[in-house]
Formats: structure tokens, sequence, C-alpha cells
């Protein structure tokens, strides 16, 4: 599985423009463009919280899925905003503990200054249930 290229794939990650860099071994690299349509003022290019909240989910997403293989969905996530994002975004990502129910992931957001933007921890879910849910549903991934 080529965790770069399903995160690549992947329609939100596509739309707002969220780049998978790297993914082995329990830790991910990303990257984001930061451009005019992703400001939360009209004036100037200040990012909306929700930007960096998107990159550090989706690169936490996958550094859990280098680990695990499969679809590993968001459980909870936990963001702490320190800097106001004005270019660029980097965002890294590292496993901390990969369990059998849940991982937990610590992300860093920078922009490419090296201005640190935010902190996030989250947890991801990576077994239990059954083989049914929004990502997998049964269906043959060819024939939908």
């Amino acid at each position: 599985m080529d965790v770069e290229a399903i995160f690549d794939a992947m329609p939100f990650a596509r739309l707002v423009g969220i780049e998978v860099t790297d993914a082995s071994d329990g830790h991910a690299t990303g990257r984001l463009e930061l451009t005019a349509e992703h400001s939360s003022m009209p004036e100037r290019v200040v990012g909306h919280g929700g930007v960096a909240y998107a990159l550090a989910d989706t690169i936490g997403g996958a550094a859990v899925m280098s680990l695990n293989r499969r679809a590993t969905p968001t459980v909870d996530m936990r963001i702490d905003y320190l800097a106001p994002a004005t270019v660029d975004l980097r965002a890294e990502a590292d496993v901390v503990r990969n369990g059998d129910g849940v991982a937990v992931v610590e992300v860093s957001v920078t922009d490419v200054e090296g201005t640190h933007v935010a902190d996030a921890r989250g947890v991801y879910k990576t077994g239990g249930g059954d083989a049914a849910s929004a990502w997998h549903d049964g269906r043959d991934a060819h024939n939908g």
C-alpha cells in the first residue's frame, strides 16, 4: 500500500491542497501551499484554523496508516494554535502508541519560514468493530 498515493487521491486533501510527502514506519510529513482561499481574512492571507487542523489530521492519519496498512479513521484530535499561518505550511507526525484498538500521534505544524504554527495530538482507530465502515462497505472496490 502506497500511503502517499492514497492520500494524494483523497478528494478532501486534493481540494484543500494537502500533500503527503512521506509516510513510513509511523512517521509522516506533508505540506500545504497557503492560498487566498484558505484565508480567514478578506484583505490578506491568514490561514483559517481549520486549514492547520486539516493538515495535522491528514498527516497524523498517514503516519498511523504507514504502520497499520488500512484505513485508520480519526477518533479525536486536540490542537493548540501557536501562531497565525501566513505562508505555506509543513506538518510532521509521529506515532507515539500503536495499539490494537487505537493509535496516538503527535503532530507539529510549522510554516516554511520556521514559525511553529500548531501542535496537535490525535487518536486514530486501528481495530475493533466489524469490517463494514464508511471506508469499507463490503463492495468490491472495482465493481462499486
